[in-house]
């Protein structure tokens, strides 16, 4: 059953990762800093030129380098770690299910973890947040072995105190403050103080905070010792106290997003299980004072990380991964305790099913038609919340796809809603693993051909890659050039020649007052120089050499100063 857990996981998670370039800020920074790193033989230093040292720890920094040094700098190798970690925590899932409900559960709970869409999806590409996610799990896991099993503490609580200490040195000490909010809910839950006073002392605090401390302690002292800034301030108040309080942030242009922003962000990165959770709730609404004490413990993992992020200022979904696990384990609970009941639907369903087919067959016509182009050009402008403008994007890409092969589209349509009604058909005659495991077929078969057919073909406007393979011949090996209008750390790592950020900046591009150029060779976003430069007096003097693609989700042209 591992076994099988793992192939399965490992083809949705490794499936093609290895192609379709680069395509994120993360994925960029995380290549040039893996290749600078094993070039020079400094593996103490983050180096981007033109952006701070400090701004995360070094930690995933070296598997990324370690990576790189295996397999290469490529795509594979900086997306690795964060695919290995995606692995960790779907076992650390199962583990948990294991440990607290029984097999079923344990091996369920992974399956779902290893299915959600938003969890996959950044599973598959270079993100610290999947790292830490990972980190997360272990620790939890460590403390509900260490302690809350049998509530009586034990040795594995000073290997929790070991992993969350590391955890700090991967992204920073937000892990502790989750733990710490989790565990003082915990603690108020006991109404007891003599209770609480002996669980307190139980959790062993002061052997802990000594062991985090020498872990620590070490690793700050290494931290600012490699970087020319105070590494402490930036990186403990701006990266991290004032990304949460918002004092005087200049992220996010100083607005902070509502409270209630991850709700609809949760639900859609939880996907299709997060449909379970409405029943879920309904079926515990009256006994929700009789869950166990370990379900509890799991409730209190996935509120503490949800509110905790909720009232952050700085709000990203990627934020959200360590309480996957957790609730990956509580829908596995409620899934397995249904399939052991043999769950039986009546036949409304047929009528659901209908009206899902005539839903599908209306948002075929209206991609056929165009009718949702005024929806992703919202998307894009940002006027829909809690979409972003990458989303908006992405989704125009696909709508583009489905448009140009029309008759596919309609024909896979269908063979989902037919797959969709042998579902329905094995749960109204009670055959509830059966339909669970159609299910895992089916989420399986979605998977593979989303990564090996959709998402390559999306991806040529997600990523500079071939802009960047392009303009390589037309590049001299000394170049030297300048970036304005926009900072894409992938086009950096791509092009590969020595550069300057000049982002904003127009002064240490051209010099007005001898009318020269200071480079020869520049690279702007594509709207600048539509909007900006190619109506300055100078322009005639530069040449595009080549662009991107239009709708390009990162529009960049070179251009060559003429001689």
């Amino acid at each position: 059953m591992w076994g099988l857990l793992l192939i399965y996981s490992g083809i949705i998670f490794f499936i093609n990762i290895h192609t379709g370039g680069i395509y994120s800020a993360q994925e960029g920074r995380a290549a040039i800093v893996a290749r600078n790193m094993i070039n020079s033989g400094d593996y103490a230093k983050i180096e981007i030129k033109g952006e701070p040292e400090n701004e995360k720890p070094i930690f995933c920094y070296w598997m990324y380098a370690l990576s790189g040094k295996i397999f290469g700098v490529n795509e594979f190798s900086v997306r690795l770690p964060s695919v290995l970690a995606a692995l960790v925590s779907i076992f650390c899932a199962a583990y948990l299910g294991m440990r607290i409900y029984g097999q079923p559960t344990g091996y369920i709970s992974g399956y779902i973890l290893a299915t959600m869409f938003g969890f996959v999806n950044l599973g598959r590409i270079a993100r610290i947040d999947m790292v830490l996610c990972a980190f997360y799990a272990v620790a939890m896991l460590l403390l509900y072995e260490g302690y809350f099993r049998k509530r009586k503490g034990n040795a594995w609580l000073y290997l929790f105190y070991v992993v969350l200490a590391v955890g700090v040195a991967v992204k920073g000490p937000v892990s502790v403050f989750l733990v710490g909010l989790t565990v003082l809910i915990l603690l108020i839950m006991e109404w007891n103080f003599k209770k609480t006073m002996t669980m307190l002392w139980e959790l062993k605090p002061i052997s802990g905070s000594l062991i985090c401390l020498a872990i620590c302690v070490p690793w700050l002292i290494f931290e600012m010792s490699r970087t020319t800034q105070d590494f402490a301030w930036d990186f403990f108040w701006t990266q991290n106290i004032d990304r949460f309080l918002g004092v005087h942030t200049q992220f996010c242009e100083g607005k902070r997003k509502t409270f209630f922003y991850y709700f609809p962000k949760l639900f859609a990165m939880a996907l299709p299980w997060s449909l379970l959770v409405p029943f879920m709730l309904w079926q515990y609404r009256k006994s929700w004072r009789k869950l166990r004490p370990e379900t509890w413990f799991l409730l209190i993992w996935v509120l503490a990380v949800f509110g905790f992020f909720s009232c952050s200022f700085i709000k990203r979904g990627d934020y959200l991964l360590p309480l996957f696990p957790a609730l990956a384990v509580l829908i596995g609970r409620y899934t397995a305790l249904q399939t052991e009941k043999g769950f039986r639907i009546t036949g409304h369903w047929k009528i659901v099913w209908g009206v899902l087919a005539g839903l599908t067959f209306v948002v075929w016509l209206g991609i056929i038609f165009g009718w949702f182009a005024s929806l992703t050009q919202a998307m894009i402008d940002e006027k829909i919340p809690h979409m972003s403008q990458r989303d908006g994007m992405a989704l125009r890409d696909y709508l583009e796809i489905f448009s140009a092969y029309p008759w596919i589209t309609l024909i896979l349509a269908g063979a989902a809603l037919a797959v969709l009604f042998l579902f329905g058909r094995q749960l109204q005659k009670g055959e509830s693993f059966k339909a669970l495991s159609t299910l895992m077929g089916i989420l399986l078969i979605v998977f593979v051909f989303f990564y090996t057919c959709l998402d390559p073909i999306s991806g040529r406007t997600r990523t500079t890659k071939d802009f960047c393979l392009r303009i390589q011949p037309l590049l001299p090996p000394d170049a030297y050039v300048a970036y304005i209008g926009s900072w894409v750390d992938e086009a950096v790592f791509f092009v590969n020649r020595d550069y300057e950020n000049c982002t904003g900046k127009l002064d240490m591009v051209y010099d007005a007052k001898n009318d020269t150029f200071k480079f020869k060779y520049i690279i702007s976003d594509s709207d600048y120089w539509n909007n900006e430069l190619s109506k300055q007096k100078f322009a005639k003097r530069l040449e595009v050499l080549d662009a991107t693609v239009s709708d390009h989700h990162y529009p960049l042209t070179l251009l060559r100063v003429k001689d």
